[in-house]
């Protein structure tokens, strides 16, 4: 009988949020949506804030400076940016990678500058679920959209992996590897998503620029490429494997390798409601025999 094996954090008494938060050509907004995380925080002193900003982006740099990080400073939230050369949303996974690989926490926290913290005490909820490893999605006004649009995770996820996301569609992609595994589950924390299309806000520049990497499954960039759903199947089989050195070991992915288990059975779509690579779902079901990978 295997030894169990302890996450990496079990033993640390702090625990500590990790926010991942690229951001461009967003001033104000960006700054309401930090207050939010903060205000609505039973303890900000556990926030480590990381920020991703392009160095062509010449208004954001001295406006934190002079507008957010004095409000910081005085909450005793740690903040921290990393300066990129423009990659453009369809390289967003590569800020949160980045991001993800100078993160402290024992949690990761995506976070969009457009987002607006509803739940009080969201902070706390985070810390009861210390020891489980999921995927673990707030719930949002995105009409039961059955992604995790801002994803929280165990930093053990990336450190199992070496990565977050191999595409832009970063909630997407981490979906699917957790419903594969049964691992994904509703949080009770709610966030405004105040994006455009949504409420009517913030319809700027931000917004249009977005260049989704999905639809054209013959691009090997594209979400739905072949070898874009063969790297979540070996994602899935590493984190297969973490659950049962942590004791957590997943029947459903079980079955899922014999061909006995949809793996996105789960997965339901509302009426009108689509999301990267739903047409695309089933080929990942069809997990070939040399797919499997030996640790």
């Amino acid at each position: 009988m295997s030894e169990e094996v302890k996450t990496i954090d079990s033993k640390i008494d702090k625990t500590v949020i990790s926010i991942l938060l690229p951001t461009r050509g967003r001033t104000d907004v960006l700054k309401k949506s930090l207050e939010s995380l903060i205000d609505n925080a039973t303890d900000p002193s556990r926030l480590e804030i990381l920020l991703g900003l392009d160095d062509d982006d010449e208004d954001i740099r001295p406006y934190i400076e002079k507008h957010i990080a004095p409000y910081m400073q005085e909450n005793s939230v740690e903040c921290r940016a990393n300066i990129f050369e423009p990659l453009g949303y369809e390289k967003l996974n590569i800020y949160v990678n980045t991001l993800a690989s100078s993160a402290t926490g024992q949690w990761i926290f995506f976070w969009n500058d457009d987002a607006i913290m509803e739940t009080k005490g969201w902070d706390d909820i985070i810390e009861s679920k210390n020891g489980e490893f999921k995927l673990f999605a707030p719930k949002d006004n995105h009409e039961g959209h059955p992604y995790a649009i801002l994803p929280i995770l165990p930093m053990d996820w990336f450190r199992l992996l070496d990565h977050l996301s191999m595409n832009a569609q970063n909630d997407a992609w981490l979906s699917h590897i957790a419903y594969m595994l049964d691992i994904f589950e509703r949080i009770d924390i709610q966030f405004l998503h105040d994006r455009a299309d949504l409420t009517g806000n913030n319809d700027d520049e931000t917004f249009k620029n977005r260049n989704y990497m999905e639809g054209n499954p013959d691009d090997p960039a594209d979400f739905s490429h072949p070898d874009m759903q063969q790297a979540r199947v070996r994602s899935a089989y590493k984190v297969a494997w973490f659950l049962d050195r942590i004791g957590q070991h997943s029947d459903w992915w079980d079955n899922v390798v014999a061909g006995e288990q949809d793996p996105f059975e789960k997965m339901v779509f509302p009426q009108g409601v689509k999301g990267a690579g739903q047409l695309e779902a089933n080929k990942e079901s069809e997990i070939p025999d040399d797919e499997i990978i030996e640790l």
